[in-house]
């Protein structure tokens, strides 16, 4: 259908126009073109939106789906300046149309009208906090605390429930979407379809045909980023930073991804009292493996919030976790682990002696479930009694998987989350990526190369620790049991 709205690229010739949007508190001039929606004026659906909808509280991050040229995500970017505002659309056309919108916005800086949410703010230069993608340029790991959008009908009714689904899935617990349907649309009836997915729905306001919906997802939604802790990043830093989103694949961390201009960045905060001091050691460490090639990404900023949490900033890195890995990035992250015996970080956090009092005596502090047992005694014949020390002096990032790298293709980006490290020998790391693996050959390649570089003995160590801290943790969370005797059954056979 040419010229179609929900069109990547739009058949039909340019048609360049300029439409208004009033409202209350704001009055834009738009551009707008031929193939995107609502071209002839503002649609009355985004009106009732912008209205009734509330402004994202500040330090939060939102999405417009379906931004077309903008009107929705333009508004809030102004409206909340203290919020990062995604505005996604595959019509590419589109995109430059909001692109171009925000650019003179930007260029236009004045004050909002009388009545605006913020009297007297004025519009940030360049609209900091405004980003425009398409949905694949959205980093998958990132979840906003709330969700507007005037959503494509005309695409078909399982194509908007697929859309839905995958949007809403990427909202915080707890956290609203706001969806302007016309009734003549169907929108009573997406109503009773989303309650009946477990997003509960409920209509807020209805005008000129036009029903406003509030799906919320369900949870409990997690604070914001403290303004303090946001004041704290900025002072050290030096950089009035916006928040983008958070980064979901956090065990413990509270881990937010932050921007200002085309800069971004990974905050994360740390819980401990130990944290300012490893903090410390990371930056030298963090310098010296980057200066070896090894792709890491630059420490931006750390240190104290309070007596027991601090932070870490680093450069944000693109690309994706593999889910599995192929051969070739399981080679590109042997390369890199070879870097690890050309750093010697200080020896205060030392790996190779935590394994050795685990074995040695730590692992009596557990209780273990009954039905894993035979796994425990097999572990335990793995090493003597007392086992020796390790060698130590190599760096261990101590969770090295490639949950905690991120690849292009087969080229390693970055290998993350190296806060924790510490001195010990790499078969420590080279056991954790051997973990994860369930390919015979690929196990086969990394378990030749551990005992190569530190010996069988060492690596029977590494493998009876890795054992038999999982399964530790697997008693001690009854939700993990199912399948830890399988992980360490596959882990157990290699020692055979």
């Amino acid at each position: 259908m040419g010229g179609s709205y929900w069109e990547t690229e739009p058949s039909g010739p340019s048609r360049p126009g300029t439409v208004r949007l009033t409202l209350p508190d704001l009055d834009l001039d738009l551009a707008t073109d031929h193939g995107v929606f609502a071209r002839s004026g503002v649609d009355r659906g985004t009106h009732l939106l912008l209205r009734r909808a509330p402004v994202p509280a500040p330090r939060t991050s939102v999405l417009d789906l379906g931004t077309g040229y903008g009107p929705i995500a333009l508004a809030t970017a102004l409206r909340q300046p203290h919020a990062g505002v995604w505005a996604v659309d595959v019509n590419r056309r589109a995109l430059a149309l909001t692109l171009a919108n925000a650019a003179h916005l930007g260029q236009s800086a004045g004050p909002l009208h009388p009545g605006s949410v913020h009297p007297g703010s004025v519009h940030p230069a360049g609209l900091d906090n405004l980003l425009v993608a398409e949905p694949a340029e959205v980093p998958p790991a990132v979840r906003f605390d709330g969700l507007y959008s005037n959503p494509p009908i005309k695409i078909g009714k399982q194509a908007l429930h697929d859309l839905l689904v995958s949007w809403l899935a990427r909202l915080l617990p707890g956290s609203p979407a706001w969806l302007v349907v016309k009734q003549a649309m169907g929108a009573d009836s997406l109503q009773t379809w989303l309650d009946s997915h477990s997003f509960p729905t409920r209509r807020v306001a209805s005008k000129q045909g036009y029903r406003l919906l509030r799906v919320t997802t369900p949870g409990t939604p997690p604070a914001p980023l403290a303004e303090e802790d946001l004041a704290a990043v900025t002072a050290r830093t030096g950089v009035s930073w916006t928040v983008l989103g958070r980064l979901a694949g956090g065990f413990s961390d509270d881990t937010f991804l932050l921007g200002r201009g085309a800069v971004r960045a990974v905050l994360k905060i740390k819980t401990g009292e130990g944290w300012p001091d490893q903090l410390d050691r990371l930056l030298p460490v963090v310098t010296k493996l980057r200066a070896l090639g090894y792709p890491t990404p630059e420490v931006l900023g750390a240190g104290p919030l309070t007596a027991e949490r601090s932070f870490l900033m680093t450069a944000w890195s693109s690309g994706a976790s593999p889910d599995p890995a192929n051969r070739a990035q399981l080679d590109a992250l042997l390369a890199a682990a070879e870097l690890h015996r050309e750093v010697h970080p200080p020896p205060e956090r030392d790996w190779s002696a935590m394994v050795t009092q685990f074995l040695n005596g730590g692992i009596s502090e557990h209780e273990f479930h009954p039905s894993l047992a035979a796994y425990t005694r097999r572990a335990l014949a793995l090493v003597p009694k007392p086992v020796p020390s390790l060698p130590t002096g190599d760096l261990v990032h101590g969770d090295l998987t490639f949950r905690n790298t991120l690849f292009d293709g087969s080229d390693l980006r970055a290998v993350i989350d190296l806060e924790g490290f510490g001195a010990g020998t790499v078969a420590i790391d080279l056991v954790s990526l051997l973990s994860g693996l369930t390919d015979p050959a690929d196990q086969r390649v990394v378990l030749d190369r551990a005992v190569e570089l530190s010996g069988p003995d060492v690596v029977a160590a590494c493998l009876a620790h890795r054992v038999l801290a999982g399964l530790a943790w697997a008693s001690e969370h009854p939700g993990l049991l199912p399948g830890a005797g399988e992980r360490a059954e596959r882990l157990l056979a290699l020692a055979d």
